[in-house]
């Protein structure tokens, strides 16, 4: 009989990281209520998307892609790139697993600017990275570019980009993101997440892809999650110069992406209608809640993206559960590090006036 239990060989860095927890769902709840706390499409999925699911049912007993050419594919010719270029997984989530897993090690350091998307933190420190965080800056939420680049030694291998960011929905402008190019150095990957690029109004807006053309080491990301509407599918691409992009691909499993995924999502990357309705509800939704907030002189940041960012109107735990027994679902924002913060996704007009209403309820409650 053994007089000692051996030590089990754990990762220390995996041991000690916390698994990433996202928003509720409507499961956890029990009732009735409006979602508007993940930046989901309130429209519902692509009908393109849903069409290509019902046409491909009858074909889930085959092994119908061993690879995701198809997929890769279309992706490619939608951002005007090569298909080797692309990198395609089982959503934003997995990118971020495969590309922390490819470039960062015990010992690696990585950059972010909170208050940002925190899964960037969590991939790193499963990979062993340690993560330096230069905030941004108040009270506008912009890139402290000389803070990023004062921070970058010779381990640092990825910084993470959200443009736009997410929860803040404010933007890099070009300007500032082409100086930031220019002064990092070459042993540093930008990873460029512009999962909400198709909410932008703005003409200063600088894409993933224009730098990838240049040959810079970026690594843009997509998802289907979003606008797209198909968050439950799980999918989503990253794109980066042949060489990164190349290399990242040795990652993935063989039959990786599952057949409903991969036609749902080449159908989705074509249905431009349910892409216009959907940015057309959101532009028109944001100015309704903007004017909406101003009347209860609610403290907000303009926003580039599907969602508004605002100041709680008391402590967040109970500012969220308020307004989720008035059967709306919101988000607190201190788990991106924007302390006494809540993210509201922009939904239809039914849900917006929900929103407000539950808003108004709960003022009485907090003030």
């Amino acid at each position: 009989m053994m007089d000692t239990i051996p030590t089990l060989p754990f990762k220390q860095y995996i041991h000690d990281t916390m698994p990433y927890r996202g928003g509720g769902t409507r499961e956890e709840t029990g009732k009735k209520l409006y979602k508007l706390s993940s930046n989901e499409n309130l429209l519902g999925p692509s009908p393109l998307a849903l069409e290509a699911i019902r046409d491909n049912l009858h074909t889930l007993h085959e092994y119908r892609f061993e690879n995701d050419q198809l997929l890769r594919e279309a992706a490619a010719a939608h951002n005007g790139l090569l298909p080797s270029q692309v990198v395609t997984a089982n959503s934003g989530m997995e990118l971020l697993d495969l590309i922390c897993r490819g470039f960062v090690e015990e010992g690696s350091e990585v950059i972010l600017s909170s208050p940002t998307f925190m899964a960037y933190k969590n991939f790193a420190n499963l990979s062993g990275g340690s993560v330096t965080d230069i905030p941004l800056r108040s009270p506008d939420f912009s890139l402290d570019v000389k803070g990023i680049a004062s921070a970058v030694t010779d381990k640092t291998r990825l910084l993470f980009i959200s443009n736009p960011n997410n929860p803040t929905g404010s933007l890099i402008p070009r300007k500032k993101m082409d100086v930031l190019m220019d002064i990092l150095p070459e042993h540093v990957i930008i990873v460029y997440d512009e999962v909400y690029y198709h909410y932008v109004g703005s003409g200063d807006y600088p894409r993933a892809a224009d730098y990838i053309n240049q040959g810079r080491p970026v690594i843009g990301m997509h998802s289907f999650s979003k606008a797209y509407g198909l968050g439950g599918i799980r999918l989503g691409y990253a794109f980066s110069t042949p060489e990164i992009a190349g290399y990242l691909s040795h990652l993935r499993r063989p039959f990786m992406i599952n057949t409903l995924s991969t036609v749902a999502g080449i159908a989705a990357l074509q249905d431009t209608v349910h892409i216009a309705a959907t940015q057309q509800l959101v532009a028109k939704e944001k100015l309704f809640l903007y004017r909406q907030m101003d009347e209860l002189g609610l403290s907000y940041w303009k926003s580039e993206a599907n969602f508004i960012l605002f100041k709680s109107l008391g402590p967040v735990a109970a500012f969220v559960q308020r307004m989720l027994d008035q059967g709306v679902m919101v988000r607190s924002a201190d788990v991106m590090r924007a302390k006494g913060c809540i993210r509201v996704t922009i939904g239809t007009r039914e849900a917006n006036e929900a929103f407000i209403d539950a808003l108004k309820h709960s003022m009485e409650t907090f003030l």
